[in-house]
């Protein structure tokens, strides 16, 4: 049997009392309207104050976050009694209490509740702490919102505002959420400005985009993430199931991440300052052959007894050996970047306008000499209710880039001989003690081995400019003949225009010494100028145009224990690029190049391109939720998708899903219950689906024209031709969708008054119809041809654990630790059977396997070093001492490609895991976190070979790995220094456990503040570092979570320290 919650109630002495109320709770509505009576009941007694009685204490004050921004509405409520009252617009509350010696429970929504004991005083400032795991928090869901416990699917939030992820100085807010939540991996950033690669759930497609759809304040973002200032965002929204990501439909498959930035928050305007500035660094250089090393190994190699009996080309024998020159071209290369960025921002809200505005202006210089970024960015952010029944909004943004600069190149300082001199000496005989010289020698050890600095020296201009602008505008109507009807209309534009010139000036162009001519006179004025006839330059321009317009009606009803939430959505959206390039060759006519990039139209050859590429895409959605009783929760969604970039016959395709919930904590079986907080379960099942494709792809290429100088004779005579038309490749007007199938299982538990957060998630899908290249005969015209074949499937398990490990009223310390594995395997290809053995073949060139993961590492298995003490081995093979010995498979004399090559390992991690800790001691906070991946089972390794060849004499310097195999020292871990086998991989693990981000800040007393009387609201002082630490056994340089050897020449992770300040007036 139900009970009221009221009953019939006397009322004695009663008026009329009218009395507007908003967010209160009943108990405080009825107190307010009936404390001048008295009313009665079986349950309720709520009695008018005496006039007389004694004079209670009345406390005031006000409540803000953690960044002095005032909470309206939240709760105050005196502890065992029901005497309780709201803060205002800004902050503020009174409240007279009634005990002996009062606690204040303070509440808000999204935030930690805090207990307040008085003590008598009568001003209180209380500072509530974000509560990521808040129940009541609402989610963006995708064309709306969900509170978190009426969520169905797998959906992820990264509150980023006053965090402390906010604080470090990663030029992309994707490499500030790295490692936040389970189930997203997130590239490193080792080039300033980069946009990081991100994989939700594991790899889906072999070559199509594994990327993310991103979605910024609701509407579909199609620019760069990097376009996105991170100061100006508030939280990110993570969509990792089908049930949750199926409403973007076509391009959800790879899971969607949505993007919310800022709003006021405030009655009153809030000026914010933030400035930051500080250095990168190379932190793990590697440690490369010393000069004597480099000579002794390099005699070893070539044979000579001794360093002074090798034999040089007598030109350069003081250069390379007399002098002593020692370079180490790594310093030479690398450098301590600068940091330093500057924000500031306006912002406030009144009854019916909200407003943000913000200005950016950020400098970063990478570690390796070149690498410059630049970004200047403005957002404003407007919504305004102009009716109570019509709200309108307006968002722009503009965002300039520029990554301007010659990069050095490291992979050439990697192999570059410490011998060699950077400079040129000025026509002396050299002595690197009196040369004056600063001007660099393009071929510092005197061979065809150009310098690893050449080219920043001014001989070449390299100019990236982007310029990147987006507005949004968008208008709710809420129908007023239809209680919970309304109907919104999104629509955002935005353009990208880029301009990258380049320009190779005849000095670049330096070229050998000449035999028999001194070693200077290549650097004479006359002899650059004969190089007029090589300068070249290229300007291109790339203008991306796009929009994008969302119609979207909502329907939401509550009655009785019932709540019906249906959304319809009707979205289009288009993309524009043209590419415009003039290149210029020869300025021998001219006589000069000095107006660089800008006078290729003085150029002798010159030629244009044009490209332009359109793409289209339409969806319709419609998606039900509902609830019951705030126990059980049915999500059903079906989305119909079409995209330009297919054929006429599989432009549209159909994409679904449902899910469920059930909160067991709701149950009367589990009520009341100190131990369990909450406990909720979800299951769900869907498909999404991935383009794959570019535009035009499913079509035929031709070229005509001069540019594919195809002649035809006609006539008579030969000499009389035209231009004709080629085809270039073969079209498949069946290409499709690739669709994948998903099923995930959660549950989400609080415990112990919600000091213990527990959640996982298991999840199992299925990747269809893979795009591929497949080869086709060759009597077709063509080798290839683009078919959808194949199927990729994932499974995997994440877990985060959020723990309040201590708590006092000045002491807080709390952790997340979050643990993911995804496994994935191939299982199809092309069907293809060739030897009929009735399985289907694997495809070993491109090292895919039936039944085995992505990433597979296939070849030679390495067991040691030969010793001369191997004699079957090498005469079997043919192998010298000192060489790489591999595992003989087959058993057959000989180590061969057929026979002895099998799966060694795999690039993909086997699990990852970090661990998130933050401090807080009264207005001191310290946060640190540590991520790592891990391999196992042959997992995650990398092919970083020790460089053990100096076949080319100066084009290898080493890294120094310790006494290599000579036939007097036969080492059984390093080769011989002229042993160079491509087969050699020399594998091992990427594991790590990296520091990745580390902050400690400082916030000043509000009270403090208010006595300086300069209108400061909130100081915070910080200290932040980012990647300052990392654990591996992955050796000479590179970075093992990028796998990549010191010799590729990839860009290393930087070390970033950053002191900064937030201020607000």
């Amino acid at each position: 049997m139900k009970k009221k919650l009221f009953q019939k109630m006397r009322i004695l002495n009663y008026s009329s009392k009218n009395v507007h109320f908003k967010l209160f709770s009943l108990i405080l509505v009825l107190s307010t309207c009936f404390s001048t009576t008295r009313a009665y009941s079986d349950e309720v007694s709520i009695a008018n104050k005496d006039p007389y009685s004694i004079q209670n204490l009345i406390v005031s004050g006000i409540i803000t976050d953690s960044n002095n921004i005032p909470l309206p509405g939240a709760s105050i409520l005196e502890k065992g009694t029901i005497n309780g009252a709201y803060s205002d617009f800004d902050g503020n509350f009174s409240i007279e209490v009634t005990s002996e010696n009062p606690t204040l429970i303070i509440s808000y929504v999204g935030y930690v509740t805090q207990e307040i004991t008085v003590n008598n005083q009568t001003n209180l400032s209380i500072i509530l702490a974000a509560d990521a795991q808040s129940l009541d928090e609402v989610i963006v869901v995708g064309y709306g919102t969900a509170k978190r416990k009426d969520i169905t699917g797998a959906v992820e939030r990264v509150t980023l505002e006053d965090s402390p992820v906010a604080l470090s100085s990663n030029t992309s807010i994707l490499q500030s959420v790295r490692g936040a939540t389970p189930g997203i991996n997130i590239g490193t950033q080792n080039q300033v400005g980069q946009t990081p690669s991100i994989i939700i759930r594991g790899q889906n497609s072999i070559n199509g985009n594994n990327d993310p759809l991103i979605v910024l304040d609701g509407i579909v973002f199609l620019g760069s993430v990097n376009d996105i200032n991170p100061n100006d965002i508030a939280s990110i929204d993570i969509l990792k199931d089908a049930s949750a990501a199926v409403v973007y439909g076509s391009r959800a498959g790879n899971g969607v991440i949505l993007i919310n930035t800022k709003k006021g928050k405030t009655s009153k305007p809030v000026i914010k300052l933030s400035s930051n500035t500080g250095v990168n660094v190379w932190q793990n250089k590697p440690n490369l052959l010393s000069r004597d090393s480099y000579l002794e190994k390099y005699a070893t190699q070539v044979g000579a007894a001794s360093v002074n009996d090798i034999v040089w080309e007598e030109e350069y024998r003081n250069v390379l050996q007399d002098e002593g020159v020692d370079t180490d071209w790594i310093d030479l290369v690398s450098r301590t970047g600068t940091i330093q960025k500057h924000n500031v921002s306006v912002s406030g809200r009144s009854d019916n306008f909200n407003y943000f505005f913000s200005g950016g202006y950020e400098e970063q210089q990478g570690v390796i000499l070149g690498d410059d970024f630049n970004r200047i960015s403005l957002r404003s952010r407007l919504q305004a209710d102009v009716t109570n029944w019509l709200e309108v909004g307006i968002d722009g943004s503009y965002t300039n880039s520029d990554f301007s600069g010659v990069t050095a190149n490291l992979g050439q300082a990697m192999v570059m001989a410490p011998i060699g001199y950077p400079y040129r000496y000025d026509g002396q005989p050299f002595n690197t003690a009196s040369n004056t010289s600063t001007a660099l020698e393009r071929y510092p050890t005197a061979n065809n081995v150009q310098s690893p600095l050449w080219g920043t020296d001014g001989t070449r201009d390299l100019f990236d400019k982007r310029n990147y602008f987006r507005l949004a505008a968008n208008a709710t109507v809420k129908i007023p003949w239809i209680e919970g009807l309304k109907y919104t209309v999104n629509y955002s534009i935005s353009s990208q225009y880029r301009s990258l010139d380049s320009f190779y000036y005849e000095s670049y162009y330096i070229g050998l010494p000449t035999e028999g001519e001194p070693y200077f006179n290549r650097y004479t004025q006359e002899a650059i100028q004969a190089n007029l006839s090589q300068a070249n330059g290229s300007n291109s321009r790339y203008k991306d145009y796009n929009y994008v317009i969302d119609n979207i009606i909502n329907y939401n009803k509550s009655f009785n224990q019932h709540n019906i939430d249906l959304t319809l959505v009707a979205t289009r959206d288009y993309r524009k690029t043209d590419v415009s390039t003039l290149s210029g060759n020869n300025f021998a006519s001219l006589g000069n190049t000095s107006l660089g990039v800008n006078g290729l139209t003085f150029a002798e050859i010159q030629n244009n391109s044009y490209d332009i590429t359109e793409r289209s895409n339409v969806g319709y959605l419609g998606r039900i939720a509902y609830g019951f009783d705030n126990k059980y929760n049915i999500t059903a969604s079906v989305r119909r998708d079409g995209a330009s970039v297919f054929g006429e016959d599989n432009r549209f395709g159909t994409f679904w899903s449902v899910g469920g919930a059930w909160t067991i904590t709701e149950e009367n079986f589990l009520k009341p219950n100190k131990i369990l907080n909450y406990l909720k379960i979800n299951a769900s099942y869907g498909t999404n689906g991935n383009q794959g494709l570019d535009p035009y792809e499913t079509l035929s290429g031709v070229i005509t024209g001069q540019p594919g100088d195809i002649e035809y004779a006609f006539g008579d005579n030969p000499s009389v031709s035209e231009f004709g038309i080629e085809q270039t490749s073969l079209g498949n007007t069946e290409l499709g969708w690739e669709s994948t199938t998903s099923l995930n299982f959660g549950i989400h538990t609080s415990w112990l008054d919600s000091r213990i957060n527990l959640n996982a998630d298991v999840y199992f899908s299925k990747t269809r119809d893979q795009i591929f290249n497949r080869n086709i005969p060759s009597t077709s015209g063509f080798t290839s041809i683009l078919a959808s074949l194949g199927q990729i499937d994932n499974q995997g398990v994440e877990i985060s654990l959020g723990t309040t490990n201590f708590k006092t009223d000045n002491f807080t310390w709390t952790s997340n630790l979050a643990y993911w594995k995804n496994s994935n395997k191939i299982a199809e290809l092309y069907g293809d059977d060739i030897d009929g053995d009735g399985i289907e073949d694997d495809d070993i060139s491109n090292s895919l396997f039936i039944g085995e993961s992505l990433g597979a590492i296939y070849g030679y298995e390495y067991i040691g070093v030969v010793q001369e003490s191997d004699a079957q081995y090498i005469a079997d093979t043919g192998a010298e001492p000192g060489d790489a010995m591999y595992r003989d498979l087959d058993g057959v004399p000989g180590i061969t490609a057929d026979g002895d090559r099998k799966i060694l390992g795999f690039t993909t991690p086997n699990f990852r895991m970090s661990l998130a800790n933050t401090l807080n001691y009264k207005n001191l906070s310290l946060y640190f976190l540590f991520t790592g991946t891990f391999g196992g089972n042959g997992y995650y390794l990398g092919s970083n070979p020790r460089q053990n060849s100096l076949q080319n004499r100066f084009d290898y310097n080493d890294i120094d790995n310790g006494a290599w195999w000579t036939p007097e020292n036969q080492s059984t871990t390093n080769l011989s220094p002229d042993f160079n086998d491509s087969r050699y991989l020399g594998l091992q693990s990427r594991g790590f456990v990296r520091l990745q981000n580390v902050n400690l800040k400082y916030s000043f007393d509000s009270d403090f503040l208010k006595k300086l009387n300069i209108g400061i609201g909130s100081l915070d002082l910080y200290a932040n570092a980012d990647n300052p630490l990392v654990i591996t056994n992955w050796f000479g340089g590179g970075d093992p979570e990028r796998g990549v050897s010191a010799q590729s020449g990839t860009l290393p992770v930087m070390t970033a320290y950053t002191i900064g300040l937030n201020v607000s007036f």
